[in-house]
């Protein structure tokens, strides 16, 4: 039987989306994952808290794809390097270095490029202890894939920096009243 390439990458695609381990959508219709921006803003919603909040870590977990990963590479004084982790070991270093001064992880500027249900969502942020700090702890850019399985958009994984004076975030990822844009 003579195989197209047609054929061989349909049967390639299928089983990557096997060996994933496409998910099943515990609650269909929820506004986090309707579109690529609410779903990068859920992430942030379900990570920030107040000093003693206990954070919702069902709907967490809700918005990734089994397997997905995340990645921030830093240089700075807290540390440098490149630092991995999968989304429960983020619960758990979340858990043991925010639960008494809070996290709040707030976007600035999100940017979306789709393409059927593959999309690329580059997101600046800004890191305050308590939302009330009069200047941010740190910044930095995440770039988030994500795809859709035809249901629901997953975060498949993200990749971040954070900000330093000789690599500060783009021009087009400030807030316009920061970037001096009308």
């Amino acid at each position: 039987m003579k195989r197209t390439f047609q054929h061989i990458a349909t049967r390639t695609l299928l089983f990557a989306g096997l060996s994933l381990g496409l998910a099943t959508t515990a609650h269909a219709g929820s506004e986090d994952w309707e579109s690529p921006e609410a779903i990068v803003h859920a992430l942030y919603d379900t990570i920030s808290g107040d000093a003693g909040t206990q954070r919702d870590w069902d709907r967490y977990r809700d918005l990734f794809l089994d397997g997905a990963r995340m990645s921030v590479a830093m240089d700075s004084s807290i540390g440098s390097g490149i630092m991995g982790m999968g989304s429960e070991e983020l619960i758990t270093q979340t858990e043991t270095a925010y639960a008494a001064t809070g996290f709040h992880e707030l976007p600035l500027v999100t940017k979306v490029e789709q393409h059927g249900l593959l999309a690329s969502v580059m997101s600046s942020f800004e890191i305050r202890l308590r939302t009330s700090d009069e200047e941010p702890l740190m910044r930095g850019l995440n770039h988030f894939q994500l795809l859709n399985d035809g249901e629901r958009w997953w975060i498949v994984s993200n990749v971040g920096i954070v900000e330093t004076p000789s690599s500060p975030l783009p021009e087009a990822f400030l807030p316009r009243t920061r970037a001096g844009a009308k």
